[in-house]
């Protein structure tokens, strides 16, 4: 083989070793990607069994672990507190935890959240034309009763309470209960521990509460008494006994001590969550990195290689367990583990630096043996026309 065409396809060798480092590195990537994934699915299903058949733990309420009911309200787990003014401030924009209950012009959809030792209530009535009642009034005469609403609940101790709000125009909003006094009198007190208020909206109004957790012992619902005019005659719908105002479902939420309890499980770059059955989030602990020293920034091969590569992906890591009950038998829950984007970006971009230095090592040293090859020719070449 003459000297030429070996040279020509040494530089050929030296130019296919950059592309082939970079389809290395895209290689390794997906095999390092798919070690996480078992790492962290072994690392839940770890966690999930230490779990097993401990449902006072994950569950605020007895005889919780079960899927939901038709009537069951699942709370979302809000970053902080709500000012309950109506105006729905705090609140996630989007959540396929809301429920609509009634049909037609005659509906209300509802929301409940949890932050701390509070329990949140969003309502969001369709009613075209509310007709309130009268201000000051007392809330048990039937001539100046407007719409209510009712909110039957348990209490700790398993007694059944209702309490109703009437509604007399926007603004703040205080349940009463109904008590009996002598000779069986009836009369509306005041239970300043359920505050709320009331905003007008297109085609109906916005109704936000807040409810101290201390109150309640699991079964819970709301009710729309409405009015089609002032002491006019009733049209209940909602999740409690029209008659009785008996709550037909209730709450499902975390136990006190499940959040303090997975932030002893959870590891940096890791979130650890505990899910209902059907997957609404109850609780979660996430410990971020925190390095001793700043993190390096990545190197100009690993963010040649991204910009080569396309837009980064930003799926994270994820794996879940199922939580059984005891003996095995049944799902009372899902642990979900992910890790965060910081720990898989610095395990990444760390294999990718070592990766593609050795693949411009290795190109450089090609180019240099056919350098020095070309030169070498150059001077032969120079001294046979000498």
């Amino acid at each position: 083989m003459r000297p030429g065409l070996k040279l020509l396809l040494l530089v050929l060798v030296t130019l296919v070793l950059p592309w082939d480092g970079v389809r290395y590195a895209r290689q390794m990537e997906a095999a390092l990607r798919q070690s996480e994934q078992q790492d962290l699915h072994s690392l839940a299903a770890s966690l999930a069994a230490s779990l097993q058949g401990r449902v006072h733990l994950i569950y605020r309420f007895p005889n919780q672990g079960t899927a939901p009911g038709p009537d069951d309200l699942i709370p979302v787990v809000l970053p902080a507190a709500v000012y309950a003014d109506g105006y729905a401030a705090g609140w996630p924009t989007h959540s396929r935890l809301w429920r609509r209950y009634g049909r037609g012009p005659h509906r209300f959809d509802i929301l409940t959240g949890v932050h701390g030792r509070m329990l949140y209530v969003l309502l969001h009535v369709t009613d075209p034309l509310p007709v309130f009642g009268a201000p000051h009034a007392n809330p048990l005469r039937r001539s100046t009763r407007g719409t209510r609403i009712w909110i039957g609940f348990a209490g700790p101790q398993g007694h059944l309470h209702a309490e109703f709000l009437t509604l007399t125009g926007p603004g703040p909003l205080i349940a009463h209960r109904i008590v009996r006094g002598e000779y069986g009198r009836r009369r509306a007190v005041v239970d300043p521990r359920i505050v709320g208020a009331l905003q007008l909206r297109p085609g109906g109004y916005a109704l936000e509460l807040s409810i101290p957790l201390s109150m309640l012992g699991g079964p819970f619902g709301v009710l729309v008494d409405e009015r089609s005019g002032r002491g006019g005659p009733p049209l209940r719908y909602g999740m409690l006994g029209p008659s009785d105002r008996r709550p037909r479902g209730g709450l499902i939420l975390a136990s006190a001590q499940l959040s303090a309890y997975l932030r002893r499980l959870v590891r940096p770059g890791l979130r650890v969550a505990v899910c209902t059955p059907s997957g609404a989030r109850l609780a979660a602990a996430e410990e971020p990195i925190v390095p001793t020293i700043p993190a390096p920034q990545p190197g100009l091969l690993t963010r040649l290689f991204r910009r080569l590569s396309g837009p980064e992906s930003r799926t994270r890591i994820t794996a879940v367990a199922p939580i059984r009950a005891g003996g095995g038998r049944g799902v009372i829950g899902r642990l979900k583990i992910t890790q965060t984007s910081d720990r898989w970006a610095q395990l990444r971009d760390h294999t990718l630096e070592q990766m593609l230095n050795l693949t411009l090592a290795t190109s450089a040293l090609a180019g240099l043996i056919a350098t020095g090859l070309a030169i070498q020719m150059a001077l032969r070449a120079w001294r046979r026309r000498r």
